[in-house]
């Protein structure tokens, strides 16, 4: 027989919540690889190395993530695996998001309704996949659904308020985009505000000074912190003016129109149903179907680039929305067991979806710790490395922008100069991840560095024909080895005394070998540390 403890509080969800756990480890490697983790992990990396965001490394997030994570950067330092160990940091803001959505779902409608909640939007698949990646947005999303448990379902109070817009606040200092959440935010509150009965409880001024108050502190304090240091003109361009300027809707009127029309179809429909349930006090069911209808809008019809991750803080106040709505459904209430078989079809759903599109067993960041791998094995910490976005995470750059969709828009469309040439000569960048060049840059990758395996490349030329004596234009500067595919040759430079190794600066220059017949010219740093270029007789790697 079953105590009473146990008919409150069954066995089964906690276990079901533990197994939801158990499956984020699991698939800690099989979420699929996206390019923004490295990039964010870089950022982090270099707040490690005393450099600044917006100045010495490209950035268009909120300076709050790569601070904060930036530590865990430092203990991981030089490690091929980092972003598994990454990924599994992302967990704490898995577990507070999901604990502040049921935090508020167990207030409005009790712990059943609450622990559906943290299952059910814990296990969907867009929210289970995204926010398993490193990445802002999963600080973002915790942090947004975090302020709102303060206030929702509890009687207003000035200091919950301010707790609130101190998260929010620090939502904003990771991602811009939570300007959208605010402004659909106080919409929504105003709409459902104007419909409440004389005499509900409504926040009063004080309470909104003290929201807006904590607002403002992390944001300014990061403002002085980089006005200080001479970085905010850099942090304007890189939060507001780039992503402002990179991309535009297509067939944006009309777009606004649906807006408009869809928008003003929602409103409706919420007065509606707030005037149908008619509950005395604010309807909070109604504000987050509201609130997250008006962002998924706002998103699809106006933000000017959509990505999966933009739905992530509405994805669970939906869920909830839903099943406050559900509970109350008389038909299902009387069916205890229909409820349970509904609850394991829609997880069952869920899960299969899950593994669909990422199969636990496949290892999605094999590829990038074998890329990563290489890199470390023949650069040191002093060299620059040219990847599209960070993607090598613990070596610099030679190439300020990022190469991510706006900025290859912009140089498709010649609103940006390609001056990746320029760079990776000035710099003597000998090892380069040519991922998403311009055409004129790739093409001088082709012709200056040899292929080295996992799309890297590393400086050097493989002659036509293996002769003793070679003329070849070095492009980048470096010091360089001439080879057979398998040793050093030694020979003599433009007529100079014979060497094994020689600091080649641009131009044209003459070699004759005197050790063997070289087949290539290659950065003698790599042939030292094991890499031989692929030859007819032998692969190089």
């Amino acid at each position: 027989m079953k105590s009473p403890l146990q008919q409150r509080f069954p066995i089964w969800p906690w276990i079901s919540l533990l197994l939801l756990l158990v499956l984020r480890l699991a698939w800690l490697n099989a979420y699929t690889h996206n390019s923004d983790e490295a990039q964010h992990a870089h950022v982090a990396w270099a707040w490690t190395q005393g450099l600044l965001p917006y100045r010495d490394v490209f950035d268009n997030h909120g300076p709050l993530f790569g601070w904060l994570h930036s530590p865990l950067l430092k203990l991981l330092n030089d490690r091929p695996d980092v972003l598994t160990w990454l990924r599994l940091a992302m967990q704490f803001w898995y577990v507070i998001a999901l604990g502040s959505a049921g935090w508020m779902a167990r207030r409005l409608y009790g712990w059943r309704v609450a622990l559906v909640v943290v299952l059910v939007a814990g296990l969907f698949p867009r929210f289970f996949i995204v926010s398993g990646q490193f990445r802002t947005d999963d600080m973002w999303m915790a942090l947004w659904l975090a302020g709102l448990a303060f206030v929702v379902g509890v009687p207003p109070r000035a200091w919950r308020f301010f707790m609130t817009g101190l998260l929010v606040g620090c939502a904003l200092s990771v991602s811009q985009k939570t300007l959208v959440l605010i402004a659909t935010t106080l919409m929504t509150v105003l709409v459902l505000r104007l419909l409440l009965p004389a005499g509900a409880p409504k926040a009063n001024l004080r309470c909104w000074v003290a929201a807006a108050i904590g607002l403002m502190v992390v944001p300014l304090v990061f403002v002085v912190w980089l006005a200080a240091h001479g970085v905010l003109g850099d942090a304007w361009y890189g939060l507001a003016l780039y992503n402002l300027g990179g991309a535009s809707k297509r067939h944006a009127a009309l777009q606004l129109l649906w807006f408009l029309v869809l928008g003003s179809a929602a409103l409706l429909l919420a007065v509606r149903e707030v005037r149908r349930r008619a509950l005395g006090e604010f309807d909070w069911t109604v504000f987050f179907a509201m609130q997250g209808g008006l962002y998924l809008l706002l998103i699809w019809f106006i933000w000017p680039l959509i990505t999966r991750q933009d739905f992530l803080p509405v994805l669970p106040t939906l869920v909830l929305a839903f099943g406050g709505w559900a509970s109350q459904w008389a038909w299902l209430g009387i069916r205890p067991r229909l409820r349970g078989v509904l609850l394991l079809v829609i997880l069952g759903a869920e899960l299969a979806t899950v593994v669909a599109y990422a199969p636990p067993w496949e290892d999605q960041l094999a590829d990038q710790r074998a890329e990563l791998a290489l890199v470390l094995r023949y650069t040191d910490k002093t060299d620059t490395v040219m990847d599209p976005k960070g993607d090598t995470i613990f070596r610099m750059r030679p190439y300020y922008p990022v190469l991510e969709s706006l900025a290859v828009r912009r140089l498709r469309k010649g609103l940006m100069t390609d001056t990746i040439v320029d760079e990776l000569e000035s710099h003597g960048t000998m090892l380069v991840v040519p991922r998403r060049l311009p055409y004129a840059s790739a093409h001088f990758v082709v012709e200056n560095y040899v292929p080295a395996g996992r799309e890297v490349w590393i400086a050097g030329r493989m002659f036509p024909k293996p002769e003793p004596e070679q003329v070849v234009d070095v492009a980048v500067p470096g010091d360089y080895v001439l080879t057979d595919g398998f040793r050093r040759l030694s020979g003599s430079l433009d007529g100079a005394p014979a060497a094994d190794h020689w600091h080649l600066d641009r131009g044209v220059h003459h070699l004759k070998a005197t050790g063997g017949i070289p087949v290539a010219l290659v950065w003698s740093q790599a042939f030292d540390r094991g890499w031989r270029p692929a030859t007819p007789q032998g692969q190089g790697g």
